[in-house]
């Protein structure tokens, strides 16, 4: 299994993350084969940002669409209600570097270090 990560930007979105499907992302990157892979949803609040994990899920299912071109939803995962806030945790700012600040979209995490922050915030279990 491999981890991406995506940014919901509500002020490019023009909506909440919570207004969205929390198991599921709409992304305009080619993708293909994502089948089984988990997706870890981050959103943004205020000023300065207050960075929030909204969900994760494994994806099972991708729709190929109109504007963004498409969709990955999986039903494996969980929704974050309150969102889990991500600024205190001590690798998040490396994490964010290391992810062009999310600005490129639907993104592999490919450091472990990152993962492993992520399934310790979320409560995951190997």
């Amino acid at each position: 299994m491999k981890d991406f990560v995506v940014y919901h930007n509500p002020d490019v979105m023009g909506q909440s993350v919570e207004q969205v499907d929390g198991l599921s992302i709409v992304t305009d990157k080619k993708v293909s084969d994502m089948q089984g892979n988990r997706v870890w949803l981050m959103t943004g609040e205020g000023t300065p940002r207050t960075f929030l994990l909204r969900s994760y899920f494994i994806v099972d299912r991708f729709e190929i669409g109109d504007g963004y071109k498409t969709k990955l939803s999986g039903k494996d995962g969980k929704v974050f209600e309150p969102m889990l806030e991500l600024n205190a945790q001590e690798w998040f700012d490396d994490f964010k570097n290391s992810q062009g600040n999310f600005a490129f979209g639907l993104q592999r995490i490919k450091n472990e270090q990152f993962i492993r922050g992520l399934e310790d915030l979320a409560g995951v279990t190997q």
